[in-house]
């Protein structure tokens, strides 16, 4: 009987013993105080560690698809704005706007040619690419019209449009040598105008013609 006592209390020990050697847990972070710590009296490292510990430990910030996410961020400002008029709303438009921004960066082709002041660029597609060439390009065209640097004009042609983009100055180089180096698809980004853009598509203050 004492030698089964002695043999548990062994086991105890030794239990003990092994827990006594693992390291200790690191409490978590305080993730909601990292900011305001006084970057002059702060353990540098120890600083970092925990801002790396927090962004582990946080949930994912990515919507994952960027659609999903432009249109949870426009939701987000209609939600917030109490003037929205939810009678008007039409989200739907806005997801037909983003599929013909899809349509148009991913299954266009673009031949361009440089000519005096700027480039031309043959943007065309098949079934509903097309249309989506169409319509964009030409209200595109308008928006770089309205710009300080650029004119632009966007004219059909089988299968989608010839856009053409010269500097307002055809002399500055500077501006030829940007529209030539941006080509179809960054000229297509240009201007401040996208953001507004969707949000007044989603609001039901333009509409999006199919």
């Amino acid at each position: 009987m004492k030698s089964h006592i002695a043999a548990a209390l062994t086991l105890v020990i030794s239990a003990g013993a092994c827990l006594a050697q693992q390291p200790a847990k690191t409490p978590a972070p305080d993730c909601s105080s990292i900011a305001a710590v006084d970057h002059g009296k702060m353990d540098h490292e120890a600083h970092l560690a925990a801002m790396e510990r927090c962004a582990s430990s946080a949930g994912p910030t990515s919507s994952g698809q960027a659609a999903f996410g432009a249109i949870s961020e426009v939701v987000r400002m209609l939600k917030s704005d109490p003037k929205t008029d939810w009678t008007k709303v039409n989200v739907e438009a806005l997801r037909q706007h983003l599929i013909d921004m899809d349509d148009v960066t991913m299954h266009s082709a673009a031949v361009q040619r440089s000519i005096p002041g700027g480039i031309e660029v043959d943007v065309t597609g098949t079934g509903r690419t097309t249309d989506a060439i169409r319509r964009m390009t030409v209200n595109h065209a308008a928006m770089l019209t309205s710009d300080s640097d650029y004119n632009a004009s966007a004219k059909e042609i089988p299968g989608g449009t010839r856009l053409t983009v010269t500097a307002k100055k055809a002399n500055d180089t500077n501006i030829v040598a940007r529209i030539r180096g941006l080509g179809f698809a960054g000229i297509m980004t240009e201007g401040d105008h996208h953001a507004a853009h969707h949000i007044a598509i989603a609001r039901g203050e333009m509409v999006h013609s199919r």
